[in-house]
């Protein structure tokens, strides 16, 4: 085998060289660059959830907003009294609604339709409203307000129609209402 001069000796070296330069590159340089890439957008990201969130707040405003939700809490207890307010279990609705059809029967009052609507959540309460339509005497309606009124649980009447029903007696009116319990 022939002795190499000293430029090939060179000329091998610096191939060797650049070669190896070339594989840890490719193979151990670049994914740990990558890797590194990703995990500084992870860490941005974290940052930036991090930046948005609120700074905790002072104990002071904490115990004045406590203060305030207890000034509300008892003007809503001296309120409502005695009145139960449900947690809009079916079970619940159910019962109050068959309370509400034993005062609609003694009351006279015939059910032209219930129809359930979506719920509604207001600021303090959850309601489950129905749609209802009821036909009866004048009378007979009086005496059911003044009954919805007595009753110790949480009821809402809201767009209330009253008329005169064509198709039967002078006396008889239909009343259209939307019940929120």
């Amino acid at each position: 085998m022939k002795v190499l001069t000293k430029l090939e000796k060179f000329g091998v070296m610096a191939a060797l060289v650049i070669g190896s330069s070339f594989f840890y590159m490719k193979y151990m340089y670049d994914p740990q660059t990558i890797s590194l890439e990703t995990t500084l957008k992870k860490r941005n990201k974290i940052v930036a959830e991090l930046n948005r969130v609120a700074e905790v707040p002072s104990l002071f405003r904490l115990e004045k907003t406590i203060e305030q939700n207890k000034e509300i809490l008892e003007e809503l207890r001296e309120e409502s009294g005695t009145i139960t307010v449900k947690t809009g279990n079916p079970d619940e609705i159910t019962e109050l609604l068959s309370k509400i059809n034993q005062i609609i029967e003694l009351n006279q009052l015939d059910v032209n339709t219930i129809v359930p609507k979506d719920e509604i959540i207001g600021p303090y309460l959850r309601w489950a409203p129905f749609e209802m339509d009821l036909s009866g005497t004048f009378g007979g309606y009086v005496a059911f307000m003044k009954d919805i009124k007595d009753l110790d649980d949480a009821v809402e009447i809201r767009d209330l129609v009253l008329e005169n029903s064509e198709e039967q007696k002078e006396s008889v009116v239909n009343i259209q209402f939307t019940l929120k319990i």
